[in-house]
């Protein structure tokens, strides 16, 4: 899937583009914008937008609330369109620059997990009873964390 294409919602099941994924060199702006095509298209399924602590930090560095990227977003059909819209606005783009290129590193603990539940690396014998778990009750603890934890 090249940067700038939403996901896919044939065949697989509907997930954003992976944390790798980034634009003009800055991670996480692509997949927040599947995020918020996705939950505009009532497609987010247990995945958060706003929510996660990733989020929170990429919005606060650039100045947006969650609706302010949502809408940002659904008015630029392209993660390069999206980017332009931001700076338009403005925003440090040094810090954003400096979270992402840290980014690999800050978020290691979440990276494993991401990876296994989206199936880019295919879980060990003693994870796939874990994952299948998880499969379960994703769901409903993401329910309950967005209303613990709301976007801003």
């Amino acid at each position: 899937m090249t940067m700038s294409q939403a996901p896919q919602t044939t065949g697989a099941p509907v997930r954003p583009r992976r944390w790798t994924e980034e634009v003009d060199g800055i991670r996480w702006i692509p997949r927040m914008c599947d995020k918020a095509r996705m939950s505009h298209n009532g497609t987010l399924g247990a995945y958060l937008m706003g929510h996660s602590p990733v989020d929170k930090a990429l919005l606060k560095r650039l100045g947006l609330t969650t609706d302010e990227f949502v809408a940002i977003v659904l008015e630029n059909p392209s993660d390069e369109a999206v980017l332009a819209a931001l700076r338009a606005r403005g925003f440090d783009e040094a810090s954003v620059r400096s979270w992402s290129a840290e980014f690999q590193t800050r978020y290691a603990s979440f990276i494993p997990l991401w990876d296994l539940d989206e199936g880019y690396r295919e879980p060990k014998p003693f994870e796939r009873p874990l994952v299948a778990f998880a499969k379960i009750v994703e769901g409903p603890i993401m329910g309950m964390f967005r209303k613990i934890s709301p976007a801003p």
